[in-house]
Order: structure tokens, then sequence, then C-alpha cells
């Protein structure tokens, strides 16, 4: 059975990208989702293995997402180049943040690994 990953990221290329990589991989890809809105509406009937979080998305910050997988206990990265590291590591310390740009094989290695 593959490993699904959530995908929250508003940059349309970037979004494919990482889309693209993870699939080609052999992952299920849930997104990519441009909106928290989106993204908690997914999340209200699906359980992903790991998420791959956007801080800064069209409709707002993604935090709301980030406390909705806490909840459900999905481990999940930050993937942004508009973040307060301090903050993320504050109010999540389990998570990682990549600033953008970064490898897109990071985020799949860690993706790797916070779904084994």
């Amino acid at each position: 059975m593959n490993k699904t990953v959530l995908l929250v990221e508003d940059e349309m290329f970037v979004a494919l990208d990482l889309q693209m990589i993870f699939e080609d991989e052999g992952w299920d890809v849930a997104g990519p989702y441009p909106s928290t809105q989106e993204a908690l509406e997914y999340l209200a009937n699906n359980r992903p293995d790991c998420a791959v979080l956007d801080v800064r998305l069209v409709d707002g910050d993604v935090f709301p997402v980030a406390d909705a997988l806490t909840n459900i206990q999905v481990p999940f990265v930050f993937h942004s180049g508009h973040a307060d590291h301090a903050q993320l590591n504050k109010r999540y310390p389990a998570s990682k943040l990549y600033s953008k740009p970064c490898r897109p094989l990071d985020l799949l290695q860690e993706a790797q690994r916070m779904a084994a």
C-alpha cells in the first residue's frame, strides 16, 4: 500500500514540482492544496501518513492545519521562505523547517523518515 503525503502549498510551480517528485517515488499525494480551508476539508475525512506545509497560504497561515495534524498525530514539516524558525520550533517542536529554496529530495527523504 502506498504512503500518502498531504501537500499544502500555494505556489503552483513549487506544488507541482513536489507532487511529481513524490508521485515518481510511488507516493499518493493529497493536494496540493493552496489554502488552509481546503486542507482542513481534506483532513475532516482523511488521515495522511505525513505532510509538507507551506506557512503562508492564500487564506492565511497554515497553523490550523498544523494543529489538526498534531491532534491526529500525523507528522509534518514546514517548507517556507517566510517562516520564523524560533516561533515554529516553540509551537511545533516535533516538526522541522526547510527553508525555500531547498532540494525537493530533502523533503522526500524527510517524508520517508516520518512515514516509516
